[in-house]
């Protein structure tokens, strides 16, 4: 069996969220594709349990990018597909000495929404 540290669970959890509420659909909806009960799904977006594999096939095939889920990067994501404001926020990140301050400040800026 796995282990897996405790940071990578919960961003593996707020993914899945993130990926449901990314195709519009609602918890019952993925319910009842998926045939298992509703406090299941909850648990899976809260941390306290991850899908198995036969899980994430079906999430899959409803259209969850997986990848995403798992990696946090998005299946078919490359420098191509970002903006000129993504490469130059890219740019100025990967020449920062002080990424994690920088990263800190995003996350700052984004629990102000």
């Amino acid at each position: 069996m796995v282990i897996l540290s405790d940071d990578i669970k919960p961003q593996i959890s707020r993914r899945l969220a993130l990926e449901r509420e990314r195709l519009g659909l609602e918890q019952t909806e993925i319910r009842d594709a998926l045939d298992i009960a509703l406090a299941t799904i909850s648990r899976y977006e809260n941390a306290k349990r991850l899908p198995d594999l036969g899980i994430a096939k079906q999430l899959s095939d409803l259209g969850y990018d997986m990848s995403y889920v798992i990696s946090g990067r998005r299946l078919g994501e490359s420098a191509s597909d970002l903006t000129d404001d993504e490469m130059q926020w890219l740019e100025l990140y990967r020449n920062s000495q002080r990424r994690a301050e920088l990263v800190r400040l995003i996350k700052t800026y984004e629990s102000m929404e």
